[in-house]
């Protein structure tokens, strides 16, 4: 149980918890550790770089605990948990939408073996399914199926009462109710209805269950041993996993005047197949790995990293763009987003916040995941991007666009209740 503190003095517990946290879990002097989950392979000044990364981020976002993981172009590599109840590298995680691409990739593994046509029209697998009419496989991927986000209808319920079960049905009736967005088939619209509506649509199409067809498709084939998608009405995770904390939200935000509550149980039913996944940072990173040299998918595995930017054109009558988008800043591929050379993806569900990202040029992978999911998942990523600067800074990341300093100041502003 987390101390229950005083508006006034709760800041300065958090902080007192993380130093107490990163003076209990590991050491980080040449290649000492104190769990055998962890790995420290890396040189001292970015191991300490990290460190002081992560309690910083831990602060600020009002989370106790923690674990990352950091693998250098030059086969280096840093895992560790943070946290006073003997959190290490081997903790599971729910990941949220850093899990997400798992589902493209089934999706890619299906279309390789015959059964799913990639521009096929999903209408004809859910043909009970209303407002899907011209929406095909590919789009939801790529987001461009102009369905728009379920979650911020849900938002306070998802942080207030995060057992609360949730059926597919009710979480895409919420979104189509919002949709179309603009240009279907077209524009880029993140949004995490694609996905749900893909687990729903893959599960009718095969007549199987999604554990099993991730396990069989997915899983195995990317060294994913100690991951599984969890049965959508179970709310507990076997084993170590982190202890989630939110603050209560209203109208979406933190409600500051209040404590931090632990969250035990999380229906991962509020995700679904957006990001229900349970997994290892270690096994998270072998994902990534997979999916981005072209593990699934055949001929089609390219579309993984065909990127195209997120930012829409102005578009004629007939949808013909009338102005060219620089291919800079924030991209997207297929499940993924790609910023400078890292794919990757952040997340949140109730209680956690996971990024994952990753250079197939280089090698270089970064995954990160706090036990306090009210930052959102923009700090998680700016956490990762961090990170990566860190790591660029001793020569084995890809060189990037952006500076840890400006990541630096991200956090800052991304911070909760401060």
């Amino acid at each position: 149980m987390i101390p229950r503190f005083a508006p006034r003095t709760r800041l300065l517990a958090v902080g007192a918890i993380v130093v107490a946290a990163l003076g209990l879990t590991a050491c980080t002097d040449g290649d000492s550790v104190t769990s055998s989950a962890d790995v420290n392979t890396v040189d001292p000044a970015l191991a300490s770089g990290i460190d002081d990364a992560i309690a910083s981020a831990m602060q600020q976002s009002g989370s106790t605990e923690a674990v990352v993981g950091v693998w250098g172009n030059d086969g280096s590599e840093y895992l560790r948990g943070y946290g006073d109840s003997g959190v290490d590298g081997s903790v599971s995680i729910r990941g949220a939408q850093a899990t997400q691409p798992v589902m493209c990739a089934l999706m890619l593994d299906l279309v390789d073996e015959g059964t799913i046509d990639l521009d096929g029209n999903v209408s004809e697998d859910l043909t009970r399914q209303s407002g899907i009419e011209d929406v095909t496989y590919r789009q939801l991927c790529e987001m461009r199926s102009g369905i728009a986000d379920y979650k911020s209808g849900f938002a306070d319920i998802f942080a207030n009462n995060p057992t609360r079960p949730w059926a597919e049905q009710e979480l895409l009736a919420e979104g189509l109710s919002r949709s179309p967005e603009s240009w279907p088939g077209l524009d880029f619209h993140q949004s995490d209805s694609n996905l749900v509506l893909l687990a729903r649509a893959l599960k009718v199409k095969t007549g199987l269950e999604i554990p099993d067809l991730l396990r069989d498709h997915v899983f195995s084939d990317a060294n994913m041993g100690s991951t599984y998608f969890p049965a959508l009405n179970s709310t507990t995770i076997s084993g170590d996993t982190l202890q989630g904390l939110t603050y209560p939200s209203s109208g979406g935000k933190a409600v500051c005047d209040a404590e931090p509550v632990e969250v035990a149980e999380v229906s991962p039913s509020m995700l679904a197949g957006a990001g229900a996944t349970v997994t290892t940072v270690t096994d998270l990173k072998n994902f990534y790995d997979g999916y981005l040299s072209g593990t699934f998918g055949g001929e089609s595995a390219g579309v993984v990293t065909e990127a195209f930017p997120t930012k829409n054109p102005e578009r004629d009558e007939n949808g013909e763009p009338t102005e060219e988008i620089a291919m800079d800043g924030r991209l997207w591929s297929f499940g993924v987003e790609k910023v400078g050379p890292l794919y990757g993806q952040s997340g949140a569900i109730t209680g956690t916040l996971t990024a994952a990202y990753s250079d197939p040029d280089s090698g270089f992978s970064v995954v990160v995941s706090l036990n306090n999911s009210s930052a959102g998942a923009g700090f998680a990523k700016s956490l990762a991007f961090q990170l990566a600067s860190l790591a660029q800074a001793q020569g084995v990341a890809p060189e990037l666009t952006w500076s840890a300093e400006e990541q630096t100041e991200a956090l800052a502003k991304a911070a909760v209740c401060q």
